[in-house]
């Protein structure tokens, strides 16, 4: 496998990281940027495929496929600042940033890929949308969960805007389990319960259509058709939309910016 270089190291890069090093045939070589020494130092010691570089460049210098994983606010200036080789493929991490803006700051790489991680790529599984389709780093994020090309940068901010529910979806099942707690189970039990349901439930939608398995449970006269019905009614899902149009009109802000 080629040699990988992560500029930036946080969550998503301390997970990428893990679920290459520890899934079939990793990588020879990792390096990771030393900006966050505590977490660099902390995979450096777990996997001996992981060093550190001393700097940027000799991240940028010593891999062939580099990822950049830092702080929109600062990726301009710490992208910016290095050199890129023409052969270099460039898997840009960094939200709210085009591919036109960042194919400018990593010239002269001829490839450059835009690509949205989860946390989950530690364990090898979840959705990886990116934009363009490319092969090779199909194959690569394979490794690391489901990559999902988006056919143009606009699907991609569609798929990338999904992303903004894992703290909505985090914050209603954590209400969920306060509700069951209210009602006297213990909080260890509700949260048994409630982990393993949402499992459940991720399970079954992938045997059927979203629509099919809505209506099939909604038995007439059922709890479900009447917890639906409420729900819709005070327009529950409305929020969800608001909450998706409101990240995807921000994301393409910054698309739109670029082409102007």
């Amino acid at each position: 496998m080629a040699a990988l270089g992560f500029i930036g190291t946080g969550h998503i890069t301390a997970a990428m990281v893990e679920g290459f090093a520890t899934g079939e045939d990793p990588p020879a070589r990792i390096t990771v940027s030393p900006r966050n020494r505590e977490t660099a130092a902390a995979l450096a010691r777990r996997f001996p495929s992981v060093s550190i570089g001393r700097d940027n460049q000799a991240v940028v210098d010593g891999s062939e496929i580099v990822f950049l994983a830092v702080r929109p606010p600062v990726a301009s200036e710490v992208v910016g600042a290095l050199r890129f080789r023409s052969d270099h493929t460039v898997v840009s991490l960094v939200a709210l940033h085009p591919e036109a803006e960042m194919r400018r700051l990593v010239r002269p790489a001829k490839t450059l890929i835009r690509a949205v991680p989860l946390p989950s790529s530690a364990r090898r599984i979840g959705p990886i949308a990116y934009y363009p389709h490319d092969a090779a780093i199909e194959s690569l994020l394979c490794r690391i969960g489901t990559p999902i090309a988006a056919g143009s940068e606009r699907e991609f901010h569609r798929l990338w805007s999904l992303t903004g529910l894992i703290s909505p979806y985090c914050s209603l099942v954590a209400e969920l389990a306060r509700w069951t707690e209210e009602g006297g189970v213990a909080r260890e039990s509700a949260e048994a319960y409630l982990k393993s349901f949402m499992h459940c439930l991720a399970m079954m939608t992938r045997e059927a259509p979203f629509e099919q398995l809505a209506r099939e449970a909604a038995t007439p006269g059922g709890i479900n058709e009447q917890a639906l019905t409420i729900i819709a009614e005070a327009k529950g899902f409305a929020s969800f939309r608001a909450a998706l149009e409101a990240v995807y009109a921000r994301m393409n802000r910054t698309l739109d910016l670029s082409k102007a």
